[in-house]
């Protein structure tokens, strides 16, 4: 590692290549290695979460009791998941087969394969993050909301679109992203170049989805509600709580993918980014997508000294908050939140500044 002092002039945020180079010339070697414990840790949680559902499934507990055991097994599958996440990039495992088991229990509670994540997630959106049309996952423009019946689904689902799916949407929304992809977006011609078995993908999560049901046709309907239901929706509101903060309230852009400008990271709680292996450190992932979120840290520092505003980082609370009060449509060229009817509300950059600013 080069503890090189600060450029007098910092590499300005729309020279992702310089920024990137400079970035890994800072960063110690084994900063990029892979990071197996992660991935064990993870496994080993897989047990615990089977002996819970054993527990809801044979013991007459009372129903706080059950809902407690629920809250559990949803941060559980939060945090296989997160790990999955972690290997399916190539920062956990050397092996392909380690990479598909953790990417089946870590996805699965979610009806996403491994497969639809690897075309959804790391092709898709990873190679166009928060690009207009591009990207699989970005907020809709005002334009679209006009043309496409599923731009106003995505709008209606979204929060600060004021509709009432907006304020319950989280329970569902990353399952519902999955197949999303899975559906609808892989046939577009904007996904063309994306790797996908469609045919097999979707086979795949049919017999997933009928897995769990007749798992919980076993369980009967009060352990199924707690052992499966419930789980399913703490673990989407965990996920969504960071995704929609990410790169929701960030510029969007017509051509470029630029985590130094589209993507945020938010400063959580403790707690959270130990149980949740530093995803708050979103930012930071982008940027180096193979590189373990243990060091995500350290890349943040190094980032601040090439260039402070490059780093962009938001407390988690006020950016919650504000996610519910800026409008969710883009301008069409994606540096403007417009309402419905095409009105400007506010740009990205006034939003930023309120990100930034001390809450109240």
């Amino acid at each position: 590692m080069n503890d090189s002092p600060s450029p007098a002039v910092p590499i300005p945020a729309d020279d992702p290549k310089r920024l990137r180079s400079e970035l890994r010339r800072a960063l110690p070697p084994e900063a990029f290695e892979r990071q197996p414990l992660r991935g064990l840790i993870a496994l080993g949680l897989v047990p615990v979460a089977a002996a819970l559902i054993y527990v809801l499934a044979t013991r007459p507990l009372p129903d706080w009791a059950c809902l407690l055991i629920a809250l559990v097994l949803g941060q559980i599958i939060t945090a296989v998941g997160l790990a999955a996440h972690e290997a399916l990039h190539h920062s956990v495992f050397h092996s392909r087969a380690m990479e598909d088991l953790i990417g089946w229990v870590g996805f699965a509670p979610f009806l996403v394969t491994p497969g639809n994540w690897r075309a959804w997630h790391v092709q898709a959106h990873h190679s166009a993050a928060n690009v207009l049309v591009r990207d699989p996952d970005v907020l809709p423009r005002q334009t679209d909301w006009h043309t496409q019946k599923f731009a106003k689904l995505f709008h209606a689902m979204s929060p600060g679109s004021g509709h009432w799916l907006s304020f319950i949407s989280f329970s569902l929304f990353f399952t519902a992203q999955g197949q999303a992809f899975l559906w609808h977006h892989c046939r577009q011609p904007a996904f063309q170049h994306v790797h996908l078995h469609r045919t097999r993908e979707r086979v795949l999560t049919v017999l997933l989805a009928a897995g769990w049901g007749a798992l919980g046709w076993v369980l009967g309907p009060r352990a199924a509600f707690y052992a499966l239901v419930l789980p399913l929706l703490i673990g989407n509101v965990s996920l969504m709580i960071y995704i929609a903060t990410n790169h929701w309230m960030q510029p969007a852009s017509e051509e470029t993918d630029n985590p130094f400008v589209n993507t945020a990271s938010v400063e959580t709680h403790p707690v959270l980014n130990w149980l949740h292996f530093n995803f708050s450190y979103h930012q930071e992932h982008h940027i180096f997508p193979a590189q373990s979120p243990r060091y995500a840290p350290l890349l943040r520092k190094h980032l601040r000294a090439l260039n402070p505003r490059a780093s962009i980082v938001y407390p988690h609370r006020h950016a919650l908050r504000m996610l519910f009060r800026r409008p969710a449509l883009y301008s069409p060229d994606g540096q403007t939140l417009l309402g419905r009817d095409g009105t400007p509300v506010m740009s990205t950059r006034e939003l930023r500044q309120q990100l930034e600013a001390p809450s109240p």
